[in-house]
């Protein structure tokens, strides 16, 4: 085995698998045999979304996984648990240090040691434990108000990784129950989507007239964006934050096409032209749309907006279909979506306990 090699270029998810079934798997069935329990790597991370390259590894990469341990023994099990890891892991694993440390900007990062405890980075929870956590859940009885105010970087983190053994079964059956919203939420999720873009639809051409270029590039950047978050939602994948936003959407198989013509709009110095691109990719969106059969056959059309000489197609039309597919209670709420379609911001994307406080605006 070349060592040198596997440091560089094994990637994180593959790193930890390693780790767990060479060097964790056997302390566990030594101190524990009779212990139930998963192992797996999800949480936050490019490494968990598949995205870890060379500048991932400057900080909080490495020797890391997760142990899930049942509730019964959770208290009694999880600090002996965690001693033994430190006085039993090797000091490396394919020259990989399994000893973390906070460096000079209190971010955790591997340093190599040869004697002393080990400081790792193998959490132990219980499932429950960790779904109050990371999406403050005291369960998975949830009703569909409960699914708007879900952060979907934090389902996405929940739900991606992977589980590198599991006897005890409740880890699978939450990311299983986790996968995606409720039909009836991902159908309001469309409606407040095409919603979203309506209100700004004609903007692009309205800042051209007004002789704004600026305005009329940051409407067009914002509707884009719309754009792609739909294709998330209509093939039913968790929307990630902003970072990883269009290195994700470049996965999905409608980016084939659709990547390209968003990054024309983005170029394109004719404002004209730029509204045409972006009506392209409305009506790319409507065939996907139509493809998934939610609704009767929807014929889109490019049409001036009102009797100004700009653009837009005819999303009113596709609002009116999708109305009549929402149920109660999501039916009677105001076209906004979930929380990730109208909180734009990190700090309460990325947490779960601040995110369940936007609930009061489906009172």
């Amino acid at each position: 085995m070349n060592v040198h090699m596997d440091k560089h270029s094994i990637s994180g998810i593959d790193l930890s698998e390693r780790f767990y079934n060479d060097v964790i798997k056997n302390i566990i069935e030594t101190e524990f045999p009779d212990l139930k329990y998963a192992a797996a790597l999800i949480g936050p991370g490019s490494e968990v979304l598949g995205l870890d390259d060379e500048i991932s590894k400057d900080h909080d990469w490495g020797l890391k996984l997760m142990i899930f341990i049942e509730e019964a023994r959770f208290d009694s099990c999880k600090e002996t648990l965690n001693d033994i890891f430190g006085k039993s892991l090797p000091y490396t694993f394919l020259g990989h240090s399994t000893h973390w440390v906070f460096n000079e900007d209190k971010i955790m990062r591997p340093e190599f040691i040869e004697e002393g405890k080990v400081n790792h980075q193998i959490e132990i929870y219980s499932v429950k434990s960790f779904l109050k956590k990371y999406l403050a859940l005291d369960n998975l009885v949830l009703s569909e108000k409960d699914w708007l105010v879900l952060p979907e970087q934090r389902l996405l983190e929940f739900t991606s990784g992977k589980i590198f053994f599991d006897n005890l079964g409740e880890l699978t059956v939450a990311k299983s129950k986790l996968s995606y919203f409720p039909d009836n939420v991902w159908k309001y999720k469309i409606l407040s989507q095409w919603n979203y873009i309506s209100q700004e639809i004609s903007f692009v051409g309205r800042t051209r007239l007004a002789g704004d270029e600026l305005g009329a590039r940051i409407e067009a950047s914002r509707l884009a964006r719309l754009i792609i978050e739909m294709v998330f939602i209509l093939k039913k994948k968790y929307i990630p934050y902003p970072k990883w936003l269009t290195t994700v959407f470049q996965q999905i198989s409608i980016a084939k096409k659709m990547y390209p013509l968003l990054l024309d709009i983005m170029k394109e110095n004719d404002e004209e032209t730029r509204e045409k691109y972006l009506c392209e990719a409305y009506l790319m969106l409507l065939e996907e749309q139509n493809k998934l059969k939610i609704t009767p056959e929807i014929e889109g059309r490019i049409q001036p907006f009102h009797n100004r000489p700009l653009i837009i197609i005819n999303e009113l039309d596709i609002i009116k279909e999708l109305e009549n597919i929402v149920e109660p209670p999501l039916k009677d709420l105001k076209l906004i979506g979930s929380l990730d379609q109208f909180i734009d911001c990190t700090d309460i994307k990325c947490n779960s306990k601040l995110a369940k406080n936007a609930k009061g605006f489906f009172d």
